[in-house]
């Protein structure tokens, strides 16, 4: 009787350890979260770069009309063959 308990304890144990290793929650769905958090943050790293760029952009052409004329030259090929275009500081300021 006893060895039969003792054998349902370690059964009981064993199922348990199982659970806790691959279980809806359990170790290795830790490990897998664990690097889809870590690829997700590298990704909200880059947009967020990309992002603070993009801001930078908006911010130089609110700050200037000559620079949205360039830009838009240069996005819609209006340059010239052989023309260089050249911003020069505002000293207005």
């Amino acid at each position: 009787m006893h060895k039969l308990l003792f054998l349902a304890l370690i059964a009981l144990i064993y199922m348990f350890q199982i659970q806790l290793r691959y279980g809806h929650g359990g170790l290795e769905d830790n490990k897998r979260m664990e690097l889809m958090i870590a690829q997700q943050e590298e990704n909200n790293l880059n947009l967020y770069k990309r992002n603070e760029m993009l801001r930078l952009k908006i911010a130089a052409l609110k700050g200037s009309s000559d620079s949205i004329e360039a830009r838009a030259r240069y996005e819609l090929n209006m340059i010239k063959p052989g023309e260089t275009l050249i911003l020069l500081p505002d000293n207005n300021k």
